[in-house]
């Protein structure tokens, strides 16, 4: 009796912490739309994303060492390169079908939504958007395809190239800009 209440209780605790909050998940809706809407530009996709936060997270170590003009150089070209690919991407997700199929919880402001693409004739894609509030507010601030988080995945190249002796702020810029 009492192993069964204590499984039932731990599988109740495990489902209300597998729901994100809705918040999150309506962030991801909204923008999963826009970016499957033919019409719409760079604009709304990059008001769902927290450009500063993912430069910052991207520069890692480096960002102590840069002065506040090097950090915003690199968030400018950083954003430029963030906007390209995702309008890249954008593209080539025209016309598909974007579903949130799930959410996880990390903590109460910082939570993994999933979605799945359907484009006609191919076989549906996983999506994951790492989204966090800040300030009353919900943002992406990294996003998973193909078992590749997009920041995480900057932050390493950029380390590479910033960890290399005389490397500079501008050989990291020069990177994002090629």
């Amino acid at each position: 009796m009492l192993r069964t209440l204590i499984v039932s209780t731990s599988f109740a605790i495990m489902a209300l912490s597998t729901q994100a909050s809705p918040e999150a998940e309506a962030l991801i809706a909204g923008t999963a739309t826009q970016i499957s809407n033919t019409q719409t530009g760079a604009g709304p996709l990059t008001e769902a994303l927290d450009i500063q936060a993912i430069a910052r997270f991207t520069l890692g170590k480096h960002s102590r060492r840069l002065t506040e003009d090097e950090q915003a150089r690199f968030t400018a070209a950083f954003e430029k390169f963030l906007v390209g690919t995702l309008e890249n991407q954008k593209n080539k997700l025209k016309n598909a079908k974007v579903d949130v199929i799930g959410s996880v919880d990390r903590n109460e402001k910082d939570s993994v939504v999933e979605t799945r693409v359907t484009q006609k004739g191919e076989d549906p894609t996983t999506v994951r958007w790492r989204v966090m509030e800040r300030n009353g507010e919900w943002r992406v601030v990294d996003v998973e395809v193909l078992g590749l988080w997009l920041a995480i995945e900057q932050r390493a190249q950029i380390a590479a190239i910033l960890d290399k002796p005389r490397a500079t702020i501008d050989d990291a810029i020069a990177a994002l800009s090629s």
